[in-house]
C-alpha cells in the first residue's frame, strides 16, 4: 500500500468527518491523538454543534457547514494522508471530500449501495447473494398497492437512515395507515416497504447477530460476530455481547453470507457492520453498514485487543494492518443499555447507579442522559445508560444482568404524569415470565 507521509516527516494525517454516531470525541481522543493528527470536519447536527468546544481542544477542526471551495482548500493545503467517517450520514460527505483530495475512500457508486437500503436490496437480489421483498414508497397513496406486492408483515423504514429511526413494524393496511400519517408529521423522506424477516426467538438475546469485518485493497477480514439482545418494539436495540452464542456451523454460514455481501458490493476499503438475521432456514441480511457498529470499539478491545477506531484510522492511511490478529475471547464481554418507554418525553432521575458498580461481573457503569433530559419521540434508538462487564459465559451474563437491573430505577415524564419504572431489562423480564405473555 501507499507509504504514509511520502516526502514529508512527522505523524500521519488524518481527516476525520465527525457527526452524531458510532465514535464519541473522547473515544477518538483515546484512540488516535497518541499517534496521529486529526483534522477534524464537524457537521451541522446539534450533537455535532454542541461537541464542537470539545473537538477544538483535541484537534484542528473546520466546519461542513462552511463554502466548499473553502473547506477543500483548507483540507489541501493541511496535505492530509487519508480520510475517514464513523458517521452514518457522513459517509456521502467523505466520499465527495475523498474524490476531490484524491484520498483513498469507498467511491460514490458503493457509498450509495450503503447508504441506500433500497438500492441495497436491489444489488444483493440481482447478485445472488439473497431475495428480500423491498418496493419503494413515494406516497401514502401508493400504500395499499404496495403492501399488496410485499405482505405482512412488513418493515416501513426510511430509504436513508440510521438508528432505527422512523421504523416500524406493521401488520395490516389500516395499521400502516395509521403509521405514515404520524410519520409524515415529522418525516418526509422517502421510504421502503420491505418484507420482515423472521428470526428465532431466544429472548433475553437476540435473534440477530453483527458482523464486524475490515476491507484493505478489496480483501475482506472479519474480525468477530457481535451477539445482540432482544429487540424493543419497534425496533430498538439494547446493546450486545461478544462472542455471539452461535455454533460453528452457524459461524461459517454468517461469514459466507457477509463474505458475499461485501464482495457484491464493491467495497474495496474501510469498516463494514453487517447485520445478520438468524432465521429458522439459515441466516439473512439485514442491512450492510459502511461503518463501525455503536458502542462496538468498547467489546471489541475487550474481548479481541482490537480497537477497530485505530484499525479504521490505519487503513485510511494506507497503513499495513496484516499484523492485527483479533484474540479469542476467554469470556463473555457485554454492554447492555436501558430505554425510555416511548411515550417518555423527560427523564427526570436515576436512582441505584452506584449500587450497580459493585455488583461481581459489572465493570462499569455509565449514564449517557443526564436528567433532567429531553426525549424525542421519533421511535429512535436512545440509551440512557450502559451497564458493562464480563461473565464466565451467556447464562451467567444473564444473572449479572439480571441482579444490576433489578438495583436501577427511572423517573419519567409521560402525558399522564410523572412515573417511576425499574430498568426495562426488568420490566422485559418480568413480561416474559407473566402467565400468558409472548415471549
Amino acid at each position: 500500500m501507499a507509504n504514509v507521509n511520502s516526502g514529508r516527516t512527522g505523524r500521519p494525517r488524518l481527516i476525520v468527518m465527525f457527526e452524531e454516531g458510532a465514535v464519541t470525541p473522547a473515544e477518538l481522543v483515546l484512540s488516535l491523538t497518541d499517534w496521529a493528527d486529526l483534522m477534524l470536519v464537524v457537521g451541522t447536527s446539534p450533537y455535532a454543534v454542541a461537541m464542537k468546544p470539545f473537538l477544538d481542544e483535541i484537534a484542528d477542526t473546520l466546519t461542513w457547514d462552511q463554502p466548499r471551495a473553502e473547506l477543500l482548500d483548507h483540507l489541501r493545503t493541511w496535505r492530509p494522508d487519508g480520510i475517514t467517517t464513523y458517521a452514518e450520514r457522513m459517509l456521502v460527505p467523505t466520499a465527495e471530500v475523498a474524490a476531490e483530495l484524491g484520498l483513498s475512500y469507498y467511491s460514490m457508486a458503493t457509498v450509495n449501495l450503503l447508504r441506500d437500503k433500497f438500492a441495497q436490496r436491489k444489488r444483493l437480489a440481482e447478485a445472488g447473494v439473497q431475495r428480500t421483498k423491498s418496493v419503494s414508497l413515494p406516497g401514502a397513496d401508493q400504500w395499499p398497492e404496495v403492501a399488496a406486492e410485499v405482505g405482512f408483515p412488513l418493515v416501513v423504514k426510511p430509504r436513508v437512515g440510521e438508528g432505527s429511526q422512523y421504523t416500524h413494524l406493521i401488520h395490516s393496511v389500516e395499521q400502516g395507515e395509521t403509521v405514515l400519517r404520524d410519520l409524515a408529521k415529522s418525516y418526509r423522506g422517502p421510504l421502503i416497504a420491505e418484507e420482515f424477516i423472521v428470526g428465532k426467538k431466544r429472548p433475553p438475546l437476540g435473534d440477530y447477530v453483527s458482523v464486524e469485518s475490515c476491507v484493505v485493497d478489496g480483501t475482506i477480514r472479519h474480525l468477530g460476530i457481535t451477539g445482540k439482545f432482544d429487540i424493543l418494539p419497534p425496533f430498538r436495540e439494547q446493546g450486545g455481547f461478544w462472542p455471539a452464542p452461535v455454533s460453528d456451523a452457524e459461524r461459517a454460514e454468517i461469514l459466507d453470507l457477509a463474505q458475499r455481501a461485501l464482495s457484491n458490493l464493491d467495497i474495496m476499503t474501510g469498516m463494514i457492520h453487517t447485520e445478520v438475521k438468524l432465521t429458522a432456514d439459515g441466516p439473512r441480511v439485514i442491512e450492510v453498514n459502511g461503518r463501525i457498529g455503536g458502542q462496538i470499539n468498547d467489546m471489541s478491545s475487550r474481548a479481541s485487543g482490537i480497537d477497530i477506531i485505530d484499525l479504521g484510522a490505519r487503513i485510511a492511511l494506507g497503513m499495513d494492518t496484516d499484523d492485527i490478529v483479533a484474540a479469542k475471547p476467554d469470556k463473555v464481554y457485554f454492554q447492555f443499555h436501558n430505554s425510555p418507554p416511548l411515550d417518555a418525553h423527560r427523564l427526570t432521575w436515576v436512582q441505584g447507579a452506584e449500587a450497580v458498580k459493585k455488583v461481581p461481573g459489572v465493570t462499569s457503569y455509565e449514564i449517557f442522559l443526564h436528567p433532567p433530559a429531553s426525549l424525542e419521540k421519533d421511535f429512535m434508538t436512545r440509551w440512557i445508560d450502559v451497564v458493562r462487564g464480563e461473565a464466565r459465559d451467556h447464562d451467567d451474563m444473564v444473572k449479572i444482568l439480571d441482579e444490576a437491573n433489578e438495583l436501577l430505577s427511572f423517573g419519567y415524564e409521560v402525558p399522564s404524569g410523572e412515573i417511576t419504572l425499574p430498568a426495562m431489562w426488568t420490566q422485559e423480564r418480568t413480561r416474559r415470565a407473566t402467565p400468558g405473555c409472548p415471549a
